[in-house]
């Protein structure tokens, strides 16, 4: 038997119709904090801050700092550095608000790096799943609209809602995709179809950025505040009279459905769309995270041929491959014949989980005969690719 030496770190599987591209996320022990000196008070503040980011992100859900061994944790997180410094930084601020102006600001980081090993363990130990490197691209088509003037946004716009999104997929260690609205954009979607949530030319317009989800949120000051004032208040025109006269914001978000989590979408409003933004991204990596997550109680086995293992280097690199799978234990071999290898595999997470995580990766390739009827119990029989 050939056995893993280090500690489990779920994969999180995320498909969306017939394209999987999948990126392997870099850092992800690794999380910076805005500070004001080098003071030691200061600093272990922020080694604190630092080290919540980086069990959300590693946990994959931001309830994980609800469990009583990470609050206890966290009150030492000297314990876990593996090392810190101090970065500082120019940084450009625009804001939601297009008629406002941007700022640019020279701010101080603390730049933490964790023990993988001890932060892997200490989720464990809670009895937390994990998500590993291999995570899923999403594609956010941002849709803006001030006083019922509607534009989507990108990179180049003069909003500062990409950019957070950027940020925040970077914290919470979610690949973000901001579409470029380039000639090819402009010719393929139009912003009724993004505002009205119409899959079908969303998905079309979508395809070139091979992405593995697709969600549309939507940003408003004015028609989506009076639907929703309208909606729970009646006559209410929240325009002629807002809370406090404070200029309030709606933000919604919708996931368009795949085929493992469904459609998703969820609602906020209040006077600060930055903070809505925040909570919105939280929200949808959460909702990406709880579809895939894997558990170490879901302990299973699995069998599987593999075919073209031609020669001991083939063999020894599939046997690479698999055990570099964070949902595989262990790996059996159980006979061989001709180029033909079969394996049992010790797995941490379902079956099915397996076999979603490797359409990830193009190395080892399901084959499927289409003339054949389905047996629920056969042997699954991949093809291995790896030159």
């Amino acid at each position: 038997m050939i056995k893993k030496c280090f500690i489990f770190c779920g994969i999180l599987v995320f498909t969306l119709s017939s394209w999987v591209n999948a990126v392997e996320v870099k850092d992800l022990y690794q999380a910076k904090v805005l500070v004001t000196s080098q003071s030691s008070a200061e600093r272990r503040s922020a080694l604190q801050e630092t080290m919540q980011t980086v069990l959300v992100r590693v946990g994959g859900q931001k309830l994980v700092l609800t469990n009583n061994k990470i609050k206890n944790a966290l009150k030492k997180p000297r314990l876990y550095v593996s090392q810190y410094s101090y970065s500082r930084e120019e940084t450009k601020m625009l804001p939601l608000d297009v008629t406002a102006s941007s700022k640019k600001l020279s701010s101080l980081f603390l730049i933490a790096s964790f023990d993988e090993n001890k932060i892997n363990q200490l989720l464990q130990q809670a009895h937390l799943p994990l998500w590993g490197r291999l995570r899923p691209k999403v594609l956010f088509w941002l849709v803006d609209e001030a006083n019922f003037y509607r534009q989507i946004l990108s990179e180049s716009s003069h909003s500062n809602a990409p950019s957070i999104v950027l940020s925040l997929s970077e914290k919470r260690g979610l690949p973000v995709i901001i579409p470029l609205m380039d000639f090819t954009d402009t010719t393929q979607i139009v912003i009724p179809d993004l505002w009205g949530r119409f899959s079908a030319p969303i998905m079309t317009a979508s395809k070139r950025y091979g992405a593995d989800a697709v969600v549309v949120i939507r940003i408003s000051n004015s028609s989506l505040l009076e639907e929703r004032e309208v909606k729970s208040e009646g006559d209410c025109r929240p325009l002629c009279d807002t809370l406090n006269n404070t200029q309030q914001f709606v933000l919604d978000w919708t996931l368009l459905g795949t085929q493992v989590t469904k459609f998703h979408q969820k609602s906020y409003q209040g006077s600060d769309s930055e903070l809505l933004l925040k909570a919105a991204f939280s929200d949808i990596t959460d909702v990406i995270f709880q579809g895939y997550a894997l558990s170490e109680y879901a302990n299973d086995e699995l069998i599987i041929d593999v075919t073209n293992i031609d020669s001991m280097y083939a063999y020894m690199a599939l046997t690479e491959f698999l055990l570099n799978l964070s949902t595989v234990n262990s790996v059996v071999l159980m006979s061989a014949e001709g180029t033909n290898r079969r394996f049992k595999l010790d797995l941490l997470g379902s079956k099915q989980t397996l076999l979603l995580s490797l359409k990830l990766n193009k190395k080892l390739e399901r084959y499927s005969d289409p003339f054949a009827k389905d047996i629920t119990d056969a042997v699954p029989v991949f093809f291995w690719g790896q030159p």
